[in-house]
């Protein structure tokens, strides 16, 4: 019974490293593809489609696969490029990610896209669900402009204030908000 006992106890510490030096694997493998991606000209937008989907395919569990569908998003947006799928890659990387600040940006990002094809409820319930202390200033902001494009200009004003509030009334963002604030 020891010797049973003692060769279990080896099959399992082999069986721990093993899955150990895979996980480590992976990471390093994912890292290396996001670093890819960190580099890729924001123009080459069929490598940077390859990679986040290469992340979100072979390396879910690893941080570097929400992170990419966020730059994925980004450069999308900051080049006018059109996408049917961004929705999706939100949610996927706000419902896989374990990084509370990542689940926050896509969720801001989805209030965004939502807000932008005038769907205000649905960007309502996704600026409602960011719940990262350093993303309360973007909630909020993207709650006022919701409510300002839906003519609800006392709860816009309530969201701007809160906004500010949250961002101890400093800075560009801050001035940014005030203006719109003044503008209602």
């Amino acid at each position: 019974l020891l010797i049973i006992g003692v060769i279990v106890l080896l099959g399992l510490i082999l069986v721990s490293d093993f899955y150990k030096d895979r996980q480590i694997k992976n990471s390093e493998e994912a890292s290396q593809l996001y670093q890819e991606l960190l580099i890729s000209k924001s123009s080459d937008f069929k490598r940077i489609t390859g990679i986040a989907d290469d992340l979100m395919n072979s390396y879910p569990q690893t941080p570097y696969a929400s992170r990419a569908q966020i730059l994925y998003v980004k450069n999308i947006i900051k080049n006018d490029n059109k996408s049917e799928d961004i929705t999706e890659r939100l949610e996927w990387a706000a419902k896989n990610s374990n990084e509370p600040s990542i689940q926050s940006l896509a969720y801001f990002y989805l209030g965004l896209n939502f807000l932008d094809l005038g769907q205000f409820e649905s960007s309502l319930k996704y600026a409602e669900k960011i719940q990262t202390k350093g993303f309360l200033a973007f909630k909020y902001d993207l709650m006022g402009d919701i409510f300002v494009k839906k003519g609800d200009l006392d709860n816009a004003k309530v969201n701007y204030e809160k906004a500010i509030e949250s961002l101890s009334n400093q800075g560009d963002y801050a001035r940014v908000i005030e203006y719109k604030l003044q503008n209602i």
